[in-house]
């Protein structure tokens, strides 16, 4: 008999990958959402009903995705942002916290809390936005309980059209033959949205509580990505030019120029390869080579 497994915000980019059962294969799942015909629609700020709910399912983990990613959105709606970020995770921690059986927490976080010169270890915060504000506070109420912490950034083919990722907007540009920018001075280190399925699932049996970086060995620019990318796809690049973060006018709020992530902590706690960058972009362009 299968274990019951919670994701909360099955809708995005991670959702849509874990509850296509690739992943998750021992398991039943059960997506509570908001607006969405895959999800049971739940009022996440009604703590009687989740109570209810997730203690009648009993799951072995609960997966939070929920999450409100647009940056320039949650400076200027910095309410909003907490209330989505933190509170909703508030709510389940304490219900968590209030069952006989105590299922496992997986929580999504970012990169973003880091910046200055990298890669950066686990202990390294330094937060210039709301947004990594948010999912710091939200790190600190998930660890209020048996809980791991993933601090990532991830990119792959996106399976809903409603949410688009890196190298979607990439490729979607290419193939248009839109003039188009990268910035050359911002770094990052990120993951294959499979091979982070992949993990989080090999999370959920090994139960390892603790915050951790995962991502690709290395890190570059977001221009270098782009590029290296265009590139294993045979793809014109002439309309893609590297620019400057600082020459940027149509950002709202600043952005980390450097989020690369230093891996030795999740290494030594996991027998789980992590790969290259260039070997994560060449696995994950066979889903734009269909």
């Amino acid at each position: 008999m299968f274990k019951n497994i919670i994701i909360l915000g099955g809708t995005g980019l991670l959702g849509t990958k874990l509850l296509s059962g690739k992943y998750l294969k021992d398991y039943n799942i059960i997506c509570l959402g908001r607006k969405s015909s895959v999800c049971q629609q739940v009022d996440f700020m009604n703590k009687h009903e989740i109570a209810t709910l997730i203690k009648q399912i009993k799951p072995a983990a609960i997966i939070n995705l929920i999450a409100l990613t647009d940056v320039d959105h949650c400076e200027k709606f910095p309410n909003e942002a907490f209330k989505i970020n933190v509170k909703i995770l508030e709510i389940i921690v304490e219900i968590i916290k209030s069952m006989t059986e105590t299922p496992f927490l997986v929580h999504i976080s970012t990169d973003q809390v880091y910046d200055g010169n990298g890669p950066f270890s686990e202990k390294e915060i330094n937060l210039n936005n709301y947004y990594a504000f948010s999912k710091y506070c939200s790190e600190l109420i998930a660890s209020k309980t048996n809980s791991i912490v993933l601090r990532t950034n991830f990119f792959g083919k996106s399976q809903t059209p409603k949410r688009r990722s890196f190298s979607d907007w990439l490729y979607q540009n290419l193939i248009e033959g839109k003039d188009f920018k990268v910035f050359e001075d911002v770094k990052f280190s990120p993951i294959s949205m499979d091979r982070l399925c992949h993990f989080i699932a090999n999370a959920v049996e090994l139960k390892t509580e603790g915050i951790y970086n995962i991502g690709s060995e290395d890190g570059v620019s977001k221009a270098d990505f782009a590029f290296y990318f265009a590139n294993c796809l045979n793809l014109n690049t002439s309309k893609m030019k590297r620019t400057k973060i600082s020459e940027a006018n149509f950002l709202n709020c600043y952005r980390p120029r450097d989020m690369r992530l230093n891996l030795s902590k999740f290494k030594n706690n996991f027998n789980f390869k992590l790969l290259s960058l260039t070997q994560e972009i060449e696995s994950a362009i066979k889903e734009y080579e269909i």
